[in-house]
């Protein structure tokens, strides 16, 4: 499973994740704070191929984020964003 990008680095209410897979999965995305704690936790079930997740990052208060994205327990990619 790939995570091509997070469309908008600066986040207001809502993003999307492209995602590439070669097979089902689940993708787990924890989103940290700038002092490590999980702040959000999006648990999705992919298809195989290509898709586009929307995620609703309005409960985020403003600052700075990181994205970190699993394919079940196995570390994908780790996207930093900006929460307006």
């Amino acid at each position: 499973m790939y995570i091509q990008n997070l469309q908008l680095g600066l986040v207001e209410n809502m993003s999307y994740v492209t995602v590439l897979a070669n097979k089902a999965g689940r993708l787990v995305l924890k989103v940290l704070d700038v002092e490590g704690h999980i702040a959000k936790t999006v648990i999705a079930t992919i298809n195989e191929g290509k898709q586009q997740l929307e995620l609703n990052m309005g409960d985020l208060n403003s600052g700075r984020y990181v994205m970190n994205a699993f394919s079940g327990d196995i570390f994908i990619k780790s996207i930093r964003f900006i929460k307006q």
